[in-house]
């Protein structure tokens, strides 16, 4: 089982995990900023290479994506 860091500082939440990179060996970590003034959630992945350089692909979730989400993993924990 792998070992999750999970980590809250403010508005951020940061997911990330020992094992993850076993595909590529390239670790990921996911990370949410949430704002209640703004009517999106920013998502960001970050994925670190070979040659320790970062990528990071930007993703916006709407509170109406977010209510999907809720219902699409509510259905996958059950």
């Amino acid at each position: 089982m792998e070992k999750r860091k999970i980590d809250c500082q403010a508005k951020w939440l940061h997911i990330k995990y020992d094992g993850e990179d076993r595909d590529d060996e390239c670790v990921n970590e996911l990370s949410i900023y949430q704002n209640a003034d703004e009517s999106e959630l920013q998502m960001l992945v970050s994925n670190i290479d070979f040659d320790n350089i970062s990528h990071d692909n930007t993703f916006a979730l709407t509170k109406e994506d977010a209510r999907v989400l809720i219902d699409y993993l509510q259905k996958w924990i059950e």
